[in-house]
């Protein structure tokens, strides 16, 4: 017997209802394993759109921020050499004060000098350090070495450009220093005049501008000059250049610490920024566990109940309510 139209139409409300009843529940059941509200666009494509432009926005601010710990990283070991290289350019300036009292003799000044050319080749070492990262700290954006010798045997820069920098937001960050930055230049000789009377033998040379590594290997010649007067003039221009060479470490190290400060004000801009996309990110698409228990607790009890209601409505046999 076909059952009225009524009753199909009941029984077929209470099938779709019970399979509505499920797929809530399991979608509940997804959410709590995953963590996630959000499975596909069909959830919510407004919120989905909204998701994934503040994932690609973490993921620039991830890319973002190791570029700027490679710089914060960069930045500190530039430091911890220039300290080095400051401390020995102290003790250069000491041994070129007792190098010029005249109380010394010529064998203590020797002496004197080979603790000056210690000095130079622990700074020519300083100034080869290189970064975390493998590249020269001093070279700019150029390979290592720093510094390489020429024919007259003087210390020249060997890098290119400036050092790598770091984009912030309306800004750029230099990552480091450059060697002429830090340790000076050495100016280079004036061309010989032809018309020019020769040079006074009993003259000394006018004073010359150097780099900090030839001023080191200036002073040691210094110390060794035999001739009083040369000895005089030579030892005065050692212990200005070193003066100098104090200041503009001094001033090195400033810059230094003024990029770092900022670098590290830049990040914690980012970070800040992180945490709030991360809090923006979390309230779209992760779990509330709380209220997702509680609903599936909810659906649970509804399902049953409505299981148990469809399956005493379908009974069709008189002897099951009998039994």
């Amino acid at each position: 017997m076909i059952p009225p139209l009524s009753a199909r139409v009941g029984h077929d409300a209470a099938v779709r209802r019970l399979k509505g009843l499920s797929e809530q529940l399991a979608v509940v059941q997804e959410q709590i394993s995953t963590g996630k509200k959000l499975q596909k666009p069909g959830d919510d494509a407004i919120a989905f759109a909204r998701i994934a432009t503040l994932r690609r926005a973490n993921q620039g601010a991830e890319v973002q921020r190791e570029a700027m710990d490679a710089a914060s990283a960069r930045l500190s070991a530039s430091e911890v050499a220039l300290a080095g290289i400051a401390d020995l350019a102290a003790r250069a300036k000491e041994l070129a004060l007792s190098g010029r009292n005249g109380a010394l003799n010529a064998s203590d000044r020797k002496v004197l000098a080979l603790e000056v050319r210690e000095l130079l080749a622990a700074a020519r070492g300083l100034a080869e350090t290189r970064g975390a990262d493998g590249e020269a700290l001093f070279s700019g954006v150029g390979v290592a070495p720093s510094y390489a010798d020429d024919a007259e045997g003087l210390a020249v820069w060997a890098g290119l450009g400036v050092p790598p920098e770091v984009a912030t937001v309306g800004r750029r960050i230099a990552a480091g220093i450059t060697g002429p930055e830090a340790f000076g230049v050495t100016e280079p000789l004036p061309p010989v005049d032809p018309l020019a009377p020769p040079p006074d033998p009993e003259v000394p040379p006018p004073p010359r501008q150097r780099n900090f590594f030839d001023s080191l290997a200036h002073l040691a010649d210094s110390l060794e000059e035999p001739r009083p007067l040369f000895f005089a003039a030579a030892m005065d221009e050692a212990i200005a250049a070193m003066d100098n060479h104090i200041g503009g470490l001094a001033g090195a190290q400033a810059l230094l610490g003024a990029r770092a400060a900022r670098l590290e004000a830049e990040t914690d801009r980012l970070d800040r920024s992180q945490l709030e996309l991360k809090s923006s990110l979390s309230k779209l698409e992760d779990t509330d566990m709380t209220e997702a228990i509680a609903r599936l607790d909810r659906l649970s009890v509804v399902l049953e109940a409505a299981q148990a209601s469809f399956a005493r409505v379908s009974r069709l046999s008189l002897w099951d309510d009998i039994r």
